[in-house]
């Protein structure tokens, strides 16, 4: 039965990322993921990702931003890719915004991170000010917005592809189109078995399996996971294109006012390229919960995508038209307050499970997937700290008022 000192199960964001600052740091690992990333069965595509520094789900957070950010730089300078483009963000609010990934200080935390991160900002007390900069946004009285200026736009696919390719560069192991079907900790170590009926051990396993964690983990622990579908939408550019371009609009968050009828915040991205690919812009879903397995991947021309042009689109980007030139769908592994959680497994402390999602969790990847190198190789991590995600604080946030 082959042996490894790490087996990795997931080579998505995190996982692959994992694996390649293994390999990198000279562990023999094995990585093991069901498809062949970069692929669009997860949460990872789409062709690009929102990057903050300044978070408003919690300054905690931006210690992973600011790292992951310096490590797309490194993995841009060895492959010759362009993985990150900076922009900017554009977070818009207004007294009667809606909650942001179940956070009611959304936008103050954004401002809190700035200060502590010395993350240089932008800022637009109200409406007349935000019109005059991006007279694109339909902003209302009582409307204020800050930049982020270390934000952009991150290439998903290509930020996969590039750790992957760097991972297998260093050494690792990379089992693609293979399917793990059990995960089996003893005293000695963990014993992995695949759908091919092979079988592998090593000394410590990772999960990193997005949308497919809770089947891996302990029972106990799979309760607190929550798989929702994602719609993506590129909708038409009908005027004034020049507004969308990088230089013009950075990547936006809009946290649209309650009144309305309106229950989701929006969020979208520049215009590169030929206008007639449409905008990417959409809000996000709350639910109901699907499975990795069984999500229905077709997207409803008249209850999703028109319902999200009339609801979502029209009253605040006015340059843009109702035809959708292009939809995906992708998955959020929620947990409750938006938090990640990162820790051992119950049945055994040679078993690490991570999930840095609940929909913000691609521009932390880099860096959580460094640190879990880092804790699986060293029994520490070196440039942040994993502790704010562990499954005792998320009990500690679920008991706090």
């Amino acid at each position: 039965m082959p042996k490894y000192d790490v087996i990795v199960v997931g080579l998505g964001a995190v996982g692959g990322a994992a694996t390649c600052h293994l390999a990198r740091a000279g562990v023999k690992v094995l990585g093991i993921d069901r498809f062949s990333p970069p692929h669009s069965h997860g949460s990872s595509h789409g062709d690009t990702r929102i990057t903050r520094s300044a978070i408003g789900e919690g300054v905690e957070y931006s210690q992973l931003a600011l790292r992951s950010h310096a490590l797309w730089r490194e993995f841009e300078a060895l492959t010759g890719q362009t993985l990150f483009l900076r922009n900017g963000c554009l977070t818009i609010s207004g007294a009667d915004a809606v909650v942001m990934h179940d956070v009611d200080d959304f936008f103050a935390n954004v401002a809190n991170a700035a200060k502590r991160y010395d993350i240089p900002t932008r800022t637009f007390d109200d409406a007349a000010a935000i019109r005059a900069r991006y007279p694109q946004f339909a902003v209302q009285p009582g409307d204020k917005a800050i930049v982020d200026e270390e934000a952009g736009v991150l290439y998903v696919e290509r930020c996969v592809a590039a750790t992957l390719d760097l991972a297998a560069q260093a050494g690792a192991q990379l089992m693609r189109d293979t399917q793990v079907m059990q995960i089996e900790p003893s005293a000695s170590g963990v014993e992995v078995a695949t759908g091919d009926n092979q079988r592998f051990t090593a000394d410590r396993v990772l999960i990193a399996a997005g949308a497919w964690l809770p089947q891996f983990v302990a029972a106990e622990l799979s309760r607190h996971f929550t798989v929702t579908r994602q719609v993506l939408h590129w909708f038409e550019i009908k005027s004034n294109p020049e507004r969308f371009r990088p230089e013009n609009c950075p990547v936006f968050i809009w946290q649209l006012p309650r009144r309305g009828g309106v229950a989701s915040s929006i969020y979208g991205f520049p215009l590169e390229g030929d206008p007639e690919s449409g905008l990417k812009v959409t809000h996000e879903e709350s639910g109901p919960a699907t499975d990795a397995d069984h999500v229905d991947r077709n997207v409803d021309p008249v209850n999703e995508t028109a319902r999200t042009y009339r609801t979502y689109i029209e009253p605040f980007l006015p340059d843009l038209g109702p035809r959708c030139v292009r939809t995906a769908t992708c998955l959020y592994t929620r947990v409750d307050r938006s938090r990640f959680v990162i820790d051992t497994d119950p049945r055994s402390d040679r078993v690490l499970f991570a999930s840095p999602c609940s929909g913000h969790g691609f521009k932390h990847s880099a860096a959580v997937g460094e640190a879990l190198a880092e804790q699986l190789a060293l029994g520490k991590t070196r440039h942040v700290d994993l502790s704010p995600f562990k499954l005792e604080r998320l009990r500690d946030y679920l008991r706090s008022p």
